[in-house]
């Protein structure tokens, strides 16, 4: 019965009704009436609740999803042109979004490390700083030695180099080195101090190498050997430690400074935000990237069922140390150090760990990962400025789990023994080798020569480790930023009382030095009265 019927049917409460049977009848159906209208309300109150669950979830994880979307497609896209074979041109062509991506977050990289630094460090006492440094390094060390156990470890079990023919194969002798581990060491020194601020943004030191044949006089005859010359020059590239090291150093100046250097704060805390709001616009093309990476490395890499097959139980053993230490260690150490729901914590780095997947590059992900520890995560950004740039240079968690099981791999190949001593050295050099990864392709490769012509071992077959780089590098990049993430959040942790400390001694000296200059306009004011 509709509304109108009702009022034709039923009399206005203030009229007498013909018959009590007519009044019970409209009583009855005016009660109807707005039962149906209330149901009705009520269910698109609820239609209308979930549609805002449903678009708030979409706004929150949007890029989450793209993100997703965009790997499966370009692993889908990838394999399946395979088949087709296209040539270089059509692949570099694939390749090109992915490639602008990459240089438009290279772009930001420098302007951010360098103003977060300086506004973290300017913000802190000395001994804050001191604490924070040293717990940060201290960290690094300790993570990337853990990230040694677990290769040895998964190495033991495993056995991946065991009963494993690998015949004469195109990828042997492919990847060479003269670098020493010497000069690898005394190259990292040397860039922690750069001797010129403005070249720092674009080149760093690094020791060179030329050949030449000298004649020498064997038993009557003439014989050539090869001389090797090594040199200190420069080679192309952001020296990030050394920037580290002179932006450290002008926050705490401008710290002991105070008054006088806000204006030289105040200008790095600008040009902070600003690049953060201008990541926000580029982080949003992460799924055309990312796809375009993706299928350019599967598009450029070679026999790809061949080297799986021959190398099977190598990448098992890989992604197994992997996984091991993002699903399980990780989770742990966030727990401890929380006591919160780790599934959370790991929901949450999702979308560093998809930005760092695609280059795949640790320092393409610290605007993600800043965003993260500071507004999910709450991790005092005085922390996270100065954690986030350190460890995306120094922090190899997953590299050493790479290099240390690829040591041992090649050695085990080669028929040579593995007792107890050799497996340890491998494991010592590798976490020392990981802080110093020298600044040329291929870098972990590189680090893998160097640690085994350290122990005075020879390999021929490195090489098979190249096929697969374009899988091994991205898993083991994704386990330096879940590294760094939970860095922050233990070290927060650690550093929140004296951080809390700090906060109250500089607002309260800030509030003095405002009422002294409140006291003394107000002097000047009485002065030019009178």
């Amino acid at each position: 019965m509709s509304r109108s019927d009702l009022k034709q049917t039923c009399p206005e409460r203030g009229d007498k009704s013909p018959t009590s049977i007519d009044q019970d009848f409209c009583d009855e159906a005016t009660g109807e009436l707005l039962l149906t209208q209330n149901n009705g309300k009520q269910q698109a109150w609820k239609s209308n609740k979930k549609h805002s669950k449903c678009y708030e979830f979409l706004s929150r994880n949007g890029l989450i999803i793209s993100v997703l979307a965009g790997v499966v497609v370009g692993i889908v896209f990838g394999l399946s042109l395979r088949v087709v074979e296209p040539s270089d041109d059509a692949i570099t062509w694939i390749g090109l979004p992915g490639e602008i991506y990459m240089r438009l977050l290279k772009m930001a990289i420098l302007p951010l490390v360098v103003s977060t630094i300086i506004t973290g460090t300017a913000s802190m006492d000395p001994r804050s700083n001191g604490r924070i440094s040293a717990l940060s390094f201290g960290y690094i060390v300790i993570t990337n030695t853990i990230g040694a156990v677990i290769a040895i470890v998964v190495f033991l079990v495993i056995r991946p180099g065991q009963d494993i023919q690998v015949s004469d194969t195109e990828y042997s002798d492919l990847v060479q080195t003269d670098i020493q581990t010497s000069d690898m060491f005394a190259d990292m020194i040397r860039n922690l101090f750069p001797d010129n601020i403005v070249t720092a943004c674009f080149q760093k030191t690094q020791t060179k190498y030329t050949r030449t044949t000298q004649v020498i006089m064997v038993n009557g005859t003439n014989s050539s050997i090869p001389v090797i010359h090594k040199y200190v020059s420069s080679t192309g590239g952001l020296n990030i430690l050394g920037l580290i090291i002179v932006c450290t150093l002008f926050g705490i100046t401008a710290g002991k400074l105070g008054r006088r250097a806000e204006p030289f704060t105040e200008f790095f805390d600008t040009v902070s935000i600003m690049i953060i709001h201008l990541l926000n616009w580029i982080i949003w093309s992460t799924p055309v990237g990312v796809a375009s990476l993706i299928a350019k490395a599967l598009l450029s890499a070679k026999d790809i069922d061949n080297i799986f097959r021959s190398l099977g139980m190598f990448v098992l053993a890989h992604s197994i140390g992997i996984v091991l230490h993002q699903l399980v260690l990780i989770p742990i150490a966030y727990y401890i150090a929380t006591r919160k729901n780790p599934l959370v914590f790991l929901s949450t780095c999702l979308r560093p760990w998809l930005t760092v997947f695609g280059p795949p590059s640790t320092a393409i992900g610290i605007p993600e990962m800043l965003k993260t520890l500071h507004e999910k995560l709450h991790v005092d950004t005085r922390i996270s400025n100065f954690l986030v740039p350190v460890g995306a240079t120094l922090e190899r968690l997953g590299s050493c789990i790479f290099i240390c099981l690829s040591a041992m791999f090649l050695v085990q190949l080669e028929g040579i023994s593995l007792d107890a001593s050799r497996i340890f050295f491998i494991g010592l050099l590798s976490t020392l080798g990981s802080l110093a990864v020298p600044a040329v392709p291929s870098s972990s490769i590189v680090s893998i020569l160097v640690v085994l012509s350290s122990l005075d071992v020879q390999v021929h077959n490195i090489g098979l480790l190249m096929a697969l780089e374009w899988y091994n590098d991205r898993i083991r990049t994704t386990s330096n930023t879940m590294t760094i993430i939970v860095g922050g959040v233990i070290i927060d942790r650690l550093c929140k009382s004296s951080l809390r400390s700090t906060a109250f001694h500089s607002s309260k000296d800030k509030c003095t030095r405002e009422s002294e200059a409140q006291v003394k306009v107000e002097n000047e004011k009485m002065s030019t009265k009178f």
